[in-house]
Parts: C-alpha cells; sequence; structure tokens
C-alpha cells in the first residue's frame, strides 16, 4: 500500500486528507490586510511540530510458502527496523509536520456588485520540517491550490487547482480528530506531512486541476459537479479519452442548537491501456458520510465501496510493479472503507476518539498468481486531546494501527506524540 517511489513520494506526503485549505476555512482565519474599492487581500496559514514515537512491527518482507509477493500495507520501514535473526521491529523518534502541514496561503478577492464577486487562492505547502544534516537542506514545496471562483446568486463556477470531491467527505470526519494532530505519517523514513488515519477507512481527495460548478444552497441542499483532469496509472494506463467526473449531493441545515450535514459523493474514470488492446480500466466508487454538531459534542461517520480506488488515492499505483488498484489482468480490485470520530470540545479543550477499516477484495487473477499475498485491510484506532488558546493549539495522540494481508502476514504499530500548532 505504501510502497511509494521517489515520484510519488510528494504525494504520500499530503496524504493529509484534508490537504491545506479544505482545511484553510476550518483551521485558518483569513486574515485581511488589505480592503479597498471592491479589492480585498488575505492570508491564511499554519506552522506546526509534532514529536512522534513510532513502536511495532517491521513490515513483512517474506515470500509466502505459494510464491506471491506481500502487496500493499507496508510503511517503509527497512531502513528504520532492527536488524537480525528474529521478526524485526521498529522503535523510532522523529519530528513531522502535522496532518494538514505546514502552509500559507494568499487570495485576492474582487467584489463586481452586491450580487456577484471572485474569491481566489494559492496556497503553498512544506512537505517537512527535519533538519536535513549532510543532506541535501532544500525542502519540496508543493504548490497545492491555485484556484477562483466566480460566486452568483445562482451558483458558483471554480476553477483552477483544488482540493477534489471525491474523498473529501471523509476529509470532513477526520478534520474532526486530525485538524491540529497527526497521526500515522505514510513512510516512516522520512519526515513527511502526517496522513492522520487516512488508508484505514478515510481517503484523500487530492488536488487536481477541475472546473466545478457548485449550486445555490436550496432547502440544505447543494449540487457539486466537476469535471476534472483524468487520473491515470503510473503503469501503462496511461491514455484518458474522456476526463474524470466527481460530483458530490449535501445537506447542510441547523435544528435549534443542532447542526447536520450529509454528504454524499461519487467519481467515474476511466484511463486507457497504452498498447494494442487499448483496455479500459473503469473506475468508480461512492462514498457517504454524516456529521451532527451539538453543544460542544461532534457524532461523524461513513463509508464509501468502489473499483479501482486503492486504499489511499484513487487509482492508487503505490508501485507500478505491483499496484494495487487493479491486477496484472487489468481487472479492477474492489474496496471499501468505513471511518468515524466522536469529539467533544470544553472551551477550547477537545478529546476525539475514532477508528476505520479498510478491507480489499482479491480479483479471481489475484487467487491464482498473487496466492492471497495482497493486503486484505488496515484498521486503526486513535485518541487526540487538543488545547487551543488563541492561535496555538497543542496536541496529545495516540494511534494504533493494525494491517493484514489474505495469507497470514499482521503488522501492529503504535504512533504516539506531541505537538503545537500556530494557525492564523
Amino acid at each position: 500500500m505504501r510502497r511509494l517511489r521517489a515520484s510519488t513520494l510528494r504525494l504520500a506526503s499530503a496524504m493529509a486528507l484534508a490537504a491545506v485549505l479544505l482545511s484553510s476555512g476550518r483551521a485558518a482565519a483569513n486574515v485581511t490586510f488589505f480592503d479597498d474599492n471592491g479589492w480585498s487581500i488575505y492570508t491564511t496559514g499554519l506552522i506546526a511540530a509534532h514529536y512522534q514515537l513510532t513502536t511495532g512491527d517491521g513490515d513483512p518482507s517474506s515470500l509466502n510458502p505459494q510464491g506471491g509477493v506481500l502487496l500493499g500495507g507496508k510503511f517503509l520501514t527497512s531502513q528504520v527496523q532492527t536488524a537480525g535473526s528474529g521478526a524485526p521491529t521498529v522503535t523510532l523518534s522523529r519530528l513531522r509536520s502535522g496532518f494538514v502541514g505546514t502552509q500559507i496561503g494568499f487570495g485576492v478577492n474582487r467584489r463586481i456588485n452586491d450580487q456577484v464577486h471572485v474569491e481566489s487562492l494559492m496556497a503553498v505547502n512544506l512537505e517537512d520540517i527535519s533538519s536535513d544534516r549532510g543532506q541535501s537542506p532544500s525542502k519540496g514545496v508543493d504548490f497545492r491550490e491555485a484556484w477562483a471562483s466566480l460566486v452568483t446568486p445562482y451558483g458558483s463556477l471554480k476553477f483552477g487547482r483544488m482540493f477534489s470531491i471525491f474523498g473529501s467527505a471523509s476529509a470532513e470526519v477526520v478534520l474532526i480528530a486530525y485538524r491540529f494532530a497527526l497521526g500515522n505519517p505514510c513512510t516512516l523514513s522520512s519526515s513527511v506531512i502526517g496522513c492522520g488515519s487516512v488508508g484505514a477507512g478515510p481517503l484523500y481527495a487530492g488536488f487536481d486541476a477541475q472546473m466545478r460548478y457548485i449550486s445555490p444552497r436550496l432547502g440544505g441542499f447543494q449540487l457539486q459537479v466537476a469535471v476534472v483532469d483524468p487520473t491515470r496509472s503510473q503503469t501503462d494506463y496511461l491514455l484518458t479519452p474522456v476526463p474524470r467526473i466527481d460530483a458530490e449531493l449535501n445537506y447542510d441545515h441547523t435544528f435549534g442548537a443542532t447542526r447536520l450535514r450529509l454528504i454524499g459523493q461519487g467519481i467515474s474514470d476511466q484511463p486507457e491501456k497504452q498498447d494494442a488492446t487499448m483496455k479500459k480500466l473503469n473506475v468508480w466508487g461512492v462514498m457517504g458520510a454524516g456529521i451532527v454538531d451539538v453543544a460542544g459534542l461532534t457524532v461523524a461517520g461513513g463509508g464509501w465501496t468502489g473499483a479501482g480506488i486503492g486504499t489511499h488515492v484513487p487509482l492508487e499505483t503505490e508501485d507500478p510493479t505491483f499496484p494495487i488498484a487493479f491486477d496484472g489482468t487489468g481487472e479492477t480490485r474492489l474496496f471499501r472503507g468505513f471511518f468515524g470520530n466522536v469529539a467533544y470540545d470544553y472551551q477550547g479543550t477537545a478529546l476525539a476518539v475514532g477508528g476505520g477499516a479498510l478491507f480489499v477484495r482479491p480479483t479471481a487473477d489475484d487467487k491464482t498468481t498473487n496466492a492471497y499475498s495482497i493486503l486484505a485491510q488496515n484498521q486503526e484506532f486513535h485518541v487526540v486531546l487538543s488545547h487551543k488558546m488563541d492561535t496555538i493549539v497543542f496536541t496529545a495522540e495516540y494511534m494504533r494501527w493494525t494491517s493484514k494481508w489474505h495469507y497470514s502476514e499482521i503488522q501492529n504499530m503504535n504512533f504516539g506524540g506531541v505537538g503545537v500548532n500556530y494557525f492564523w
């Protein structure tokens, strides 16, 4: 699952399913420093550092007796696990970026008239905060978002690079616990942005070039439809004859002191093989989530299913030799996931408890050639405690993560840590 090559490390580091500025509206204050003659300029950002102690089992590395290579579910622990004749283990201390990660954004808004205005955002993310002594001093920089939105009484046209629709419903739930926390780090040997609980139920929607229509909210309901730059695999499914389509129908209404949000999402993508067969991958998925807020208590959960999605992102190909989204014959694997969080906030001190699980169903070819050596499931449980002091947030957290393969391998990992965040 996380056998990420260098070309996909940036994506892994950003698995912060919620990412920069889905979080901008929630983890930022949007400080306006210019407002004159219909123009306004604002900034938003977050600086974070988290100490994390990781303990548990090293990645399984053996071949099963039937010859299949273990596929998916790995944290790339080979660089940090113990050596010796026994089963490898990991004990690792690192300073890492948080789930949202160190980021800064700027926007220029324009009021055309009383009913029409333009919003925009350019957001940049720093991928890690490690010292890199003895290595290159430069840091990976991800220009995460660059979009504008024409807002009218008849809806909004949003265009550019932005957080995508499918998967963002799980981001709404993940942010309840990991708005200022870390979670699992995607890859152990790199001090990259944390992934929260993505990979064990929640998905990372990712940032894509797109044109999106957002309808006005009527009776609590809102529709979003986007034409998205197609997702391609890293193998030979490179042709994209049709665009990817994302869609969402959501409901948001307040009943007295209770706010209810319901979200339904879907995705369709058909990358085509770049050879004489021109075979298509039929990638599809549906996701639903619900969130209830009342008197400081938040209860949220959801689930999804789909073909060719992967464990983290749509059409995940963490290793081109052994892609998790589809098998060697081009048949997409089926995935399903569940996730949830319960949190209570009392005067700036919040406790969140939650968990999730992801399941992978092998294809007919898997049962023959891979001998059930692919990932069967990921599951996790977490507790996050945070305290907000004006624009500073302190966090303490623990996560228990278990990966299981269809043959017999099991990996148990523990992630604990403390962190501090400054946001504006």
